[in-house]
C-alpha cells in the first residue's frame, strides 16, 4: 500500500474517532469462540461496554498485547458507551475457516497475511474483506537456519535458494555432500499450511520453485503431474509440521539440530528466537535468491451482518489507535518491520538477530485464491503421512456433562482431517489399558475405527500414564521412520491407578525425543477442570510433542490444532 494509500485511511479512521466521541452508539457485542483471550488484565470488560473482538495471529502477541490494554485504560466512548476491546489468539489458517463457517465472528481480524483474507472471501463465497486494509507490520518468510549449517552452504555471501534447500532436505547423503558429513542428514520443517502462514508461503513456494516461476502461479501448474511429484518428494522429506512457528521455535531452543536443520518461519520469529535463545546456537534467515513472500499483517475490519455500523465505528477507532501506536521502533521492538514497506527496519531486525533487512530484494506474487484453496488440497494429498495412535479416556467421570460423547465428536472432527495415507490406531482405558485397534491405514480402519469410538462406554478409574506408555511402545514398535510418529491422549482427570511412574515416562521419553529417527511425539489434551495440567504438559513437552487443554464445548477445535502437527 502506497504511503498516500495509508494516510488516507488514517485520516479517515480519526474522522470516525471524532464522530464517535461526539455522538456514535450502539449495543455490546460478543462472540463464544474457543480461543485463547489476549491483551493481559483486566480481561472483563466493564458493565455496559461495547466489546469490539479482535482475533489476531499468535506472533503478534508482543505487538499488540501492550496496546490493547492502553487503547482500553483510556476509556474511548462511543455514543455513551465504553469501547472494550477483548483480543483473542488464533491461528491464521484456524481463523479463516472458523469464519467462513460462521462460528467466530470478529469485529477486527489480523490474520498473517493478507491472503487469508482472499481466501476467505473465496470459499465463504462473500465480500467479508475490504480490498484495501492497513498493514499493522510487515515481515519477510525466511528460512532460518543454524549458523555453521548456513556457512556450509556459502552463507553469507553465496546466494541460496529455495531450490538448494529443498534438494538437500531430499540427498540421503545430506551435508557430507558438501563436505561436512559431521552435520548428518538435513533436516527441514515447515508449518501447516492449513493452519499457518507460513506452511501456505513455504508450500506455494515449492509450487514456484518446482515450476521456475515467481509469479503468476495456475491451478493448472498446481494439477501437473511432474509438479506433484516433486512437490510429494519434498513433503517426504520433511521431518516435522507444526501450528505455528513458534511451536519451532520451542523445540528449536530445547533440542538444537537434532530437531531440524532448518525451519520456514517469519522474520519476526527468527529475531525472537536468536535475542532469547541463551545459550542456543544462532539461527540465521535464508532469504531465497529466487524470492519470498511478506506478511503483511492486515488489520482487517469484515463487511460482515455481526458487525454493525455502530460496532464498526468502534473497531474502526481502535484500528486507527493501533496503527498510530505501532510505530517502526515499536514494531521493531516485536521483531517486525514497518507496515510501510518504503521505511526502513530497525535494530534489532538486524545481523546480530541473523536478519538482513537489505533482502530480500525480490518478492514472490501472491497467488490468486483459487490457486491457494488448490495448493492446500494438494498439500493434503501430498504431505507426509503419519502413524498416529490415538489414546481416549474412558473413565467414569466421562459420564459427566457429556464429556465421552463431546469427545467422541471431536474425534469425528479430526478423522475428516486424516489422509487415506495416514496410518491409525486406538486404545482407550480406564483403571485399565484396552488394546482398541491396531495402527492400520485409516482407508482401510476408517469404518471399524469410527464404530469402536462410537461405542466406547464410561466407567472405572484412571490411568493415563499407562495409556501413554503403551501407545508409545505401540508405536516405536512400528519402527517407521518414513512417516510423523504421534500419540494423542485425551484424559479428564488425575491419574488413579497407573503402574508406570511419571518421572520414569517423562524420562523415557526425553530420551528419544533428543534423536530423530522413529522419535515419538506426544500430544496431550486435559480435558476438563480436574485433568491434571502441570503432569501432562511435562509428558507431552518431554517427547517433544505439545500441551492442550479443553472442554466438552471446544473440544473440536482442539483435535483440529492437533492435527495440524501431522
Amino acid at each position: 500500500m502506497s504511503p498516500g494509500r495509508i494516510a488516507v485511511i488514517s485520516l479517515a479512521a480519526v474522522a470516525v474517532i471524532v464522530a464517535l466521541v461526539v455522538g456514535g452508539g450502539g449495543n455490546s457485542s460478543g462472540n463464544g469462540a474457543a480461543t485463547s483471550t489476549a491483551g493481559g488484565p483486566p480481561d472483563a470488560p466493564p458493565s455496559g461496554a461495547l466489546v469490539v473482538d479482535f482475533v489476531y495471529s499468535p506472533e503478534k502477541e508482543p505487538l499488540v498485547a501492550d496496546q490493547i490494554k492502553a487503547f482500553n485504560a483510556q476509556g474511548t466512548k462511543a455514543g455513551g458507551q465504553t469501547v472494550f476491546v477483548k483480543g483473542q489468539i488464533v491461528a491464521s489458517g484456524d481463523a479463516q475457516r472458523r469464519i467462513a463457517k460462521g462460528t467466530l465472528k470478529p469485529a477486527i481480524w489480523s490474520p498473517a497475511s493478507s491472503l487469508w483474507g482472499r481466501l476467505l472471501n473465496y470459499e465463504a463465497d462473500k465480500p467479508y474483506v475490504p480490498d484495501e486494509n492497513p498493514s499493522i507490520a510487515r515481515t519477510p518468510l525466511v528460512i532460518a537456519m543454524w549458523e555453521p549449517l548456513a556457512r556450509a552452504l556459502g552463507y553469507p555471501k553465496q546466494p541460496i535458494g529455495f531450490k538448494k534447500v529443498l534438494e538437500l532436505a531430499q540427498d540421503p547423503q545430506g551435508l557430507a555432500k558438501l563436505g561436512r558429513p559431521e552435520y548428518g542428514t538435513f533436516r527441514l520443517g515447515h508449518t501447516n499450511p492449513d493452519f499457518s502462514t507460513s506452511g501456505l508461503s513455504a508450500v506455494a513456494a515449492e509450487y514456484y520453485s518446482a515450476i521456475g516461476k515467481r509469479e503468476g502461479l495456475t491451478v493448472e501448474d498446481v494439477n501437473a503431474a511432474k509438479v506433484r511429484d516433486e512437490i510429494r518428494a519434498i513433503e517426504r522429506s520433511i521431518v516435522h509440521y507444526g501450528d505455528t512457528t513458534l511451536f519451532f521455535s520451542d523445540q528449536l531452543k530445547r533440542y538444537g539440530p537434532a530437531y531440524a536443520s532448518a525451519v520456514a518461519m517469519e522474520e519476526a520469529t527468527l529475531v525472537d528466537f536468536n535475542r532469547t535463545r541463551g545459550k542456543a546456537t544462532k539461527l540465521v534467515g535464508i532469504y531465497p535468491s529466487e524470492g519470498t513472500f511478506f506478511s503483511d499483517n492486515p488489520l482487517i475490519v469484515p463487511n460482515a451482518p455481526w458487525v454493525t455500523p455502530q460496532l464498526k465505528h468502534a473497531a474502526d477507532a481502535f484500528v486507527t489507535f493501533l496503527t498510530e501506536r505501532v510505530t517502526p521502533a515499536v514494531a521493531a521492538q516485536a521483531g517486525f518491520r514497518p507496515g510501510d514497506p518504503d521505511v526502513k527496519a530497525l535494530a534489532p531486525v538486524d545481523a546480530s538477530n541473523g536478519a538482513n533487512p537489505a533482502l530480500p530484494t525480490r518478492v514472490l506474487s501472491l497467488p490468486r485464491p483459487e490457486v491457494l484453496a488448490r495448493v492446500k488440497a494438494a498439500w493434503r494429498e501430498d504431505r507426509k503421512p503419519a502413524n498416529v495412535m490415538l489414546a481416549v479416556d474412558v473413565s467414569g467421570s466421562m459420564s459427566e456433562e457429556g464429556k465421552l460423547e463431546q469427545a467422541k465428536e471431536g474425534l469425528k472432527g479430526f478423522f475428516r482431517q486424516l489422509s487415506p495415507r495416514d496410518r491409525v490406531g486406538l486404545v482407550f482405558f480406564n483403571d485399565k489399558v484396552f488394546p482398541g485397534l491396531p495402527v492400520q491405514t485409516f482407508a482401510s480402519g476408517k469404518a471399524k475405527l469410527m464404530s469402536t469410538v462410537r461405542d466406547l462406554l464410561p466407567g472405572g478409574e484412571t490411568a493415563w500414564l499407562d495409556a501413554t506408555d503403551a501407545a508409545v511402545k505401540k508405536i516405536q514398535a512400528l519402527k517407521d521412520s518414513t512417516r510423523i510418529n504421534a500419540v494423542v491422549l485425551l484424559t479428564d482427570g488425575a491419574d488413579t491407578a497407573s503402574r508406570v511412574a511419571p518421572e520414569t515416562l517423562r524420562r523415557v521419553l526425553d530420551g528419544q525425543a533428543r534423536s530423530e529417527g522413529s522419535t515419538v511425539r506426544v500430544y496431550t489434551i486435559a480435558y476438563g477442570r480436574d485433568a491434571n495440567k502441570s503432569a501432562l504438559e511435562a509428558v507431552a513437552k518431554a517427547s517433544g510433542g505439545k500441551a492442550f487443554t479443553g472442554d466438552p464445548k471446544q473440544i473440536e477445535s482442539v483435535y483440529l490444532s492437533i492435527s495440524s502437527f501431522f
